[in-house]
């Protein structure tokens, strides 16, 4: 099966159930390989808002904002994620990515 089948069945499920995060997050990641970054800012705000301890999800849509030229919400994002981790390199690398977006 090709991979746009297996889009195609995700796109099917968020869309009969669009509290399916997994489905949201797998068309935000989607989007975001697809370089649709308004795309993928709209599925993984909608995971990231009803999912906060999701850091992939937070991660991600930090770097959709960055991809598509939004430093604001991007810095603002990467500090919410940082504030759920607690590995200080991890810490470290997103306070320096940050201080590159400011």
């Amino acid at each position: 099966s090709s991979p746009m089948e297996g889009i195609m069945k995700i796109r099917e499920v968020a869309e009969r159930d669009s509290t399916n995060m997994y489905a949201q997050f797998m068309l935000g990641y989607g989007a975001m390989m697809t370089g649709q970054f308004d795309r993928a800012i709209d599925r993984l705000k909608k995971v990231s808002t009803a999912d906060p301890e999701n850091t992939e999800a937070i991660f991600l849509l930090a770097e959709a904002y960055e991809r598509a030229g939004n430093k604001t919400d991007a810095v603002k994002w990467y500090r919410i994620g940082k504030s759920k981790v607690i590995n200080p390199q991890l810490q470290q690398a997103i306070d320096e990515k940050i201080k590159i977006l400011q």
